[in-house]
């Protein structure tokens, strides 16, 4: 299930993210709304979600989260958006980096069991 979280994520919100994963989601953060589309198989299902509820795509970065060892990784298909000068899968900006890890650290940074 992919679900969209602006707030601490709760413990059946996150069961629900990591149902594809095991203690780890895939997501896309809207830098600009400061909210994020996390669960599901793919970032472009998530991304699809943000779209769909009003996003634009130039503001989308994917990633994902590990919650055993609370680690944000930066890379997703939709970080490839030539349109803008960004040719990599990794989210590559620090500036960006940052938005992406707070945003997702706001979201799901808590002791996961």
């Amino acid at each position: 299930m992919i679900l969209i979280l602006k707030d601490k994520a709760t413990k059946e919100q996150v069961s629900e993210v990591i149902q594809v994963y095991p203690a780890y989601t895939k997501v896309v953060v809207d830098i600009m709304r400061g909210l994020l589309a996390a669960g599901g198989e793919f970032h472009i299902d998530c991304e699809q979600v943000l779209l769909a509820d009003g996003s634009v795509q130039s503001n989308l970065w994917g990633g994902g989260f590990r919650f055993e060892n609370k680690e944000v990784d930066f890379m997703g298909l939709t970080n490839y958006k030539p349109g803008i000068n960004h040719f990599s899968y990794e989210i590559t900006t620090s500036e960006i980096r940052q938005q992406v890890e707070n945003i997702i650290r706001k979201v799901f940074d808590y002791e996961y069991k």
